[in-house]
């Protein structure tokens, strides 16, 4: 089987960590696509890399079916410029769907840069950490990802019009599954997650984002997320925003796994209220009903 990794990059100064950490794995993907931009010329380093330049800063979305047009693989394989995959994280995708998979998500090492970063890593991927059992998942991050060619041409790409990286993923991830894809998750394939977001900032732009694109996907889905009809309205968000966030704050940390980023906790909390507000205003602008 022949694999493609996609990594997508906008300048990502991280990108060299994770083309290391690819170099080193027990079994190398068969070619490793970067799209974006690499104006500080990163990849002069890396000449078997195929760079796919998109001459300007690109979605997500579209940078990633950008590389899976460009990929000759049977096995698209997916993670970021701020992540560095552990030794045998090719390995680990490639025997799940050895054993008959065709969607595999991988488990994510929360590393974080500073107390902001860590704290964002913790609210953002808390459901995918190694520690957690294998198994089926309602949806997968890209930032760890395989699939059967097969799969993309059912399902197809990406949808490009989900502004910046938030809610992208989700969405397609969920079409998979409907389509009668099983999404599973294999902790043992781990990469180590380590975000720029180092500013408070920072942390509240991105979960404004992740809230604003995903009301969208929450409507979309509506009966899969059993989205309450009361969610239509942007008052419904923002007036039980503290108490949907305690809700998951305190899911989170009811699991021992999670005491050791206990100074995370409030950031964490922050976060999800910020969820709701950026879902709020997704609402009030009509762009959480865009089809």
């Amino acid at each position: 089987m022949q694999i493609s990794l996609i990594i997508p990059s906008l300048n990502d100064p991280a990108l060299a960590r994770a083309l290391t950490a690819v170099a080193h794995q027990t079994h190398p993907p068969d070619e490793i696509i970067v799209v974006g931009r690499d104006e500080a010329g990163t990849l002069a380093a890396f000449p078997h890399v195929r760079f796919v330049d998109t001459q300007q800063p690109s979605p997500a979305a579209r940078a990633r079916n950008l590389g899976m047009q460009a990929a000759r693989g049977d096995l698209f394989l997916f993670t970021d410029a701020d992540c560095a995959p552990a030794p045998d994280w090719v390995a680990q995708h490639l025997a799940r769907h050895a054993a008959g998979e065709q969607v595999v998500g991988g488990g994510v090492a929360l590393e974080g840069r500073n107390y902001w970063a860590q704290s964002d890593n913790v609210a953002l991927f808390h459901e995918f950490v190694p520690t957690h059992p294998p198994g089926a998942r309602f949806q997968l991050p890209t930032l760890n990802l395989s699939l059967r060619r097969v799969v993309y041409a059912k399902v197809g790409g990406l949808d490009e019009s989900f502004p910046g990286a938030a809610g992208e993923d989700t969405d397609w991830t969920i079409r998979m599954r409907l389509a009668g894809y099983r999404l599973f998750f294999e902790p043992r394939a781990v990469v180590a997650h380590r975000p720029g977001r180092t500013t408070w900032g920072a942390v509240v732009r991105h979960w404004r984002r992740l809230g604003h694109n995903g009301a969208r996907v929450r409507w979309r889905y509506a009966a899969e997320y059993a989205t309450p009809r009361l969610a239509r309205r942007g008052l419904w968000w923002r007036a039980l925003a503290p108490l949907i966030a305690a809700r998951i704050t305190a899911g989170i940390y009811a699991d021992p796994a999670f005491w050791r980023y206990w100074r995370s906790l409030p950031v964490v909390y922050v976060a999800k209220i910020l969820y709701c507000l950026g879902a709020a205003a997704a609402v009030d602008s009509g762009f959480a009903f865009a089809p």
